[in-house]
């Protein structure tokens, strides 16, 4: 009796080599597709907050100061206003009434215009907004200037944000990025920087130098609260003239 020729090692190795790369060809896309997602996600948090800053503007006569790092409790510091120059802190969603975190779990960096946080100051658009978003660090240029408010998602890679997770009380923050745009964007100088970074997104690349032409990994997403739209915002509401 004639028995069938089963496989070899050598045929089985080939075929799994095969399977193994067709299933590598369609993750790499899905893996894409979920990332874009978190990206759309986020975005539409950051639209939501920007109402959310739009709606308590109105309502209080000016915008809410940052949570600072130390208390991570998602309420202003201070309450009530007004914020201390150039205050950077994790966005206060407690006080917004908006989401605790990106699409990748780590809190929102916001920063505010002083001047826009006081009660006892009336907005003034003309001067007032000290806030930029440049296309590089070193902003030879800026796509926006005298803003009031700035938000901050730092992307997937999470570089100098604050996890979601982080207990309330705690200062506990992500590894800082080595890219100096993103860098930028953290604001852990004293006094805080005043100047934004919003670029396209590029990938980790080794040895990285900003100095040269092929730019660090940047996957921070960033926005901004308008001038323009806040006043007249705050004019169709009847509280300016």
């Amino acid at each position: 009796m004639k028995h069938g020729r089963g496989f070899s090692l050598i045929e089985m190795a080939f075929v799994l080599v095969i399977i193994t790369l067709l299933l590598g060809g369609l993750l790499v896309p899905f893996a894409t597709q979920v990332e874009q997602r978190r990206i759309a996600e986020t975005q539409k948090a950051m639209d939501e907050i920007k109402e959310a800053l739009l709606g308590y503007a109105v309502a209080n006569g000016r915008l809410p100061c940052p949570d600072t790092l130390d208390s991570n409790d998602g309420v202003e510091d201070p309450p009530g206003g007004p914020c201390p120059a150039n205050t950077v802190g994790n966005l206060p969603w407690a006080t917004l009434g908006v989401g605790v975190a990106d699409a990748w779990g780590n809190h929102f960096t916001y920063q505010v215009t002083p001047e826009f946080s006081d009660p006892a100051t009336p907005f003034n658009f003309a001067t007032s907004g000290t806030l930029r978003v440049c296309a590089t660090n070193a902003c030879p240029s800026f796509l926006a200037s005298k803003i009031p408010a700035v938000i901050v998602s730092h992307g997937k890679n999470g570089y100098g944000a604050v996890s979601a997770n982080t207990p309330v009380g705690a200062a506990i923050t992500n590894a800082a990025p080595g890219g100096k745009d993103e860098l930028q964007n953290i604001h852990k100088t004293l006094p805080p920087s005043t100047d934004f970074v919003s670029r396209i997104q590029t990938g980790p690349r080794p040895a990285c130098n900003d100095g040269t032409a092929t730019p660090c990994e940047f996957d921070d997403l960033v926005t901004w609260l308008s001038p323009n739209i806040l006043f007249n915002r705050m004019v169709a509401a009847g509280k300016l003239p």
